[in-house]
């Protein structure tokens, strides 16, 4: 019989002892961060004044008393390029654009009740308990789900799995972001009206007394804290000298504004994958932020260190994150309003404070309008490819009612800004208010080299062809954001049809994020885009619970591109679906003849044992009649008809299509499938009253176009 000392095992002893003193330390460590987290909601450590009349003596200013009374005095001149000059900026207003200015008045009423409709959430009291004033915002609250965020927990310690149900984070984010409060500084700009003013330096207080730095959800997101400091800022560019505005009140917000800076200079927003550094959007943003701050307030940047984390890396983001031929390296064009806006609103300050950013900043900014201007249809519209999430940097007009699909506003800010007319050629004149905030304009110096018929932007995998009434675009772009894919879509070879001033074939955008991901990636997949499936895989694959990760797989170009005989060609391929069993090539063959009649050619080469579906989204209000193997597409603006002759037949299925965030509406979807992949479908695309060739004519029209 063995003895029990022969039987001790001291790993087992250890491992008893261990294991649950390491869950006490762990319980231990839990229970100090929520102490820590509850002081500092309650008590929170905010600069107090020595420590502001010591960083301000350090930028040469006596104390922090007199910094706050010459700010109250407006002794520190302009602090941004916004609205240099009132009374002709209302009178322009009222004479030239006298709607905006009853949107302004409309919005900024709605505003003092404390009513917002922002990302489909419809209008919404969001003050604290429907009582009070509209600068009693409840600060943690889902405007669209009305559920709330916890209030108390700090900003690491934040994660996506602490949303409640059904709740949208980008709410509560929305409001913090505080955009609304250019709109009280233009209504008391336009009335003098003292609601106004008041309501915004309440809201400001309201904001710092229930937001200690660095807790609760308007500091989870450094991208937020950072375009919330450039909302203040251009904000209070309206509002210099009103009355609410006194001493007591400057303190608290020049102590606000510090808590800001050093929270996004603390905390900026980049990561690694594959040992590279990985930035995006939210970093501009951070740039931007602590931008304003700087050059509007210097003397809080103590050091200058806001100021050169910001100016040098903006140089280096705009050259990293918008292509050589100006595409917006995240893959969507939405998101490429948002960059593009950030870096212009960075140089138009730069221009203001005579400090102006480098000429290869400035030729990439260009580039960057440039290639809005080439995908704006003649209705004003862009097409959604990729995310969109009606991200802006600052509001100036529309506040509320601006259009995701439009970018006419940013084009008329860069023409004004940068001296170049012909990029705002095509804008309407209700669009040009935009200008009057941006600043004093410089006499015309940047040109733009626009090709009319063809433009192919291969860095951003995007090519635009007109021809008469007729506008087309093919997207077939790399995974973005260097291989991240955080705002890419499956729209590799995906066309967007639109005659005259009417789309027809679209793509369906975006709708949401977290709040619903069963819909975020269906949004996101190749099943939604107009372009071809292949046995119901996605082109680029990605994990359905990884909301803002692509993978790429295989590679995307566009092959050839031609000019000839008053038409334009382009051909694109993608190899995704090489990865297959049975491998397969697509590739997607378009010719744009004079007349406005275009051929799509689907090439496939490899295996035939395939099963292929052809997807068209048709634009809300587009039906569709289907008539043998003709569709006709008619809307409100025009019409149209496709033709795929005896090789493939549509049907109609529901579908969706949002133009915005928030926001979808139902519409038809054409639908093709065929098995056994032949080597080539040709569909032929004709605009209503236009007499075209049939599709036999165009297959060998095309034929001896590409011969």
């Amino acid at each position: 019989m063995p003895s029990m000392l022969s039987s001790f095992n001291p790993g087992n002893l250890i491992r008893r002892t261990v294991e649950p003193g390491r869950r006490l330390i762990r319980q231990a460590d839990q229970i100090c961060e929520l102490i820590w987290e509850r002081k500092e909601f309650h008590f929170p450590s905010r600069p107090g004044a020595a420590e502001m009349t010591a960083r301000l003596m350090r930028m040469g200013v006596p104390g922090f008393s007199e910094y706050a009374f010459g700010q109250m005095a407006g002794s520190y001149g302009g602090r941004t390029f916004v609205a240099s000059n009132r009374q002709h900026t209302v009178d322009m207003l009222r004479s030239r654009h006298p709607g905006e200015v009853e949107s302004i008045l409309t919005v900024a009423e709605r505003l003092l009740r404390g009513r917002f409709d922002v990302l489909g959430s419809g209008p919404v009291d969001l003050r604290r308990g429907k009582r009070g004033r509209g600068s009693r915002i409840d600060w943690s609250r889902d405007p669209i789900s009305r559920k709330r965020f916890p209030s108390v927990f700090n900003h690491w310690r934040w994660n996506p799995g602490m949303l409640t149900s059904g709740a949208d984070i980008k709410g509560p984010w929305e409001i913090g972001r505080c955009q609304h409060l250019v709109v009280l500084g233009q209504a008391y700009w336009l009335t003098n009206d003292r609601r106004f003013s008041s309501c915004f330096a309440e809201t400001i207080r309201d904001f710092l007394k229930r937001n200690p730095p660095g807790l609760g959800v308007q500091w989870a997101c450094t991208m937020d804290v950072a375009l919330r400091v450039v909302s203040w800022i251009a904000a209070l560019s309206f509002l210099q000298g009103a009355p609410e505005l006194g001493i007591l009140w400057w303190r608290i917000f020049l102590r606000g504004l510090v808590e800001h800076g050093e929270f996004i200079a603390a905390n900026l927003e980049f990561g690694t994958m594959n040992g590279d550094v990985i930035t995006s959007n939210h970093y501009v943003a951070n740039l931007l932020g602590l931008y304003w701050l700087a050059l509007a307030f210097p003397h809080l940047d103590a050091g200058c260190v806001w100021r050169g984390i910001a100016e040098n890396a903006l140089e280096q983001e705009i050259v990293k994150q918008i292509h050589p031929d100006g595409g917006d390296f995240e893959s969507s064009v939405p998101y490429q309003r948002l960059a593009i806006e950030m870096f212009l609103s960075a140089f138009a300050l730069s221009l203001h404070h005579r400090v102006p950013l480098s000429a290869r900043y400035c030729d990439r900014l260009v580039k960057g309008l440039e290639f809005i201007a080439a995908l704006r249809q003649e209705n004003g519209r862009l097409p959604q490819i990729g995310d969109a999430d009606n991200g802006r940097a600052h509001i100036f007009t529309r506040y509320g009612v601006w259009r995701q699909e439009s970018m006419d506003h940013l084009l008329v800010a860069g023409a004004h800004v940068l001296g170049c007319p012909e990029l705002a050629a095509s804008v309407p004149e209700p669009e040009r208010v935009e200008a009057l905030f941006w600043g004093s304009a410089p006499e015309a110096r940047i040109s733009c080299n626009r090709t009319k018929g063809l433009e192919v932007f291969p860095n951003a995998g995007i090519a635009v062809m007109r021809a008469k009434d007729t506008y087309i675009t093919i997207s077939n772009g790399a995974v973005g954001t260097r291989g991240f894919g955080n705002h890419k879509h499956n729209d590799q070879l995906a066309i967007e049809w639109v005659v005259r001033k009417q789309p027809l074939a679209v793509d369906g955008g975006s709708y949401i994020y977290t709040r619903d991901p069963e819909s975020r990636n269906l949004f996101r997949s190749t099943a939604t885009h107009n372009t071809v499936m292949v046995d119901g895989q996605e082109q680029n694959t990605f994990d359905k619970g990884r909301l803002f990760k692509m993978d790429q797989q295989g590679a995307a170009a566009f092959l050839d591109s031609r000019y000839r005989d008053s038409a334009v060609g382009i051909v694109g391929r993608h190899t995704a679906y090489c990865r297959l069993q049975a491998p397969l090539v697509h590739s997607r063959r378009v010719l744009l003849g004079s007349d406005g009649c275009a051929l799509v050619d689907d090439l496939f080469e490899g295996s035939v044992e395939h099963r292929l579906r052809w997807y068209f989204l048709l634009y809300p209000g587009v039906s569709a009649d289907i008539r043998g193997t003709l569709v006709e597409l008619s809307g409100p603006d025009g019409g149209g008809a496709i033709d795929a002759g005896s090789a493939l037949r549509f049907r109609c299925e529901p579908g969706w299509y949002s133009n915005g965030y928030g926001i979808r509406t139902q519409t038809i979807a054409l639908v093709g499938e065929m098995d056994n992949c032949p080597s080539r479908v040709s569909l032929l695309f004709t605009p209503a009253g236009c007499p075209g060739p049939n599709l036999a004519t165009a297959i060998a029209l095309s034929d001896q176009f590409w011969s």
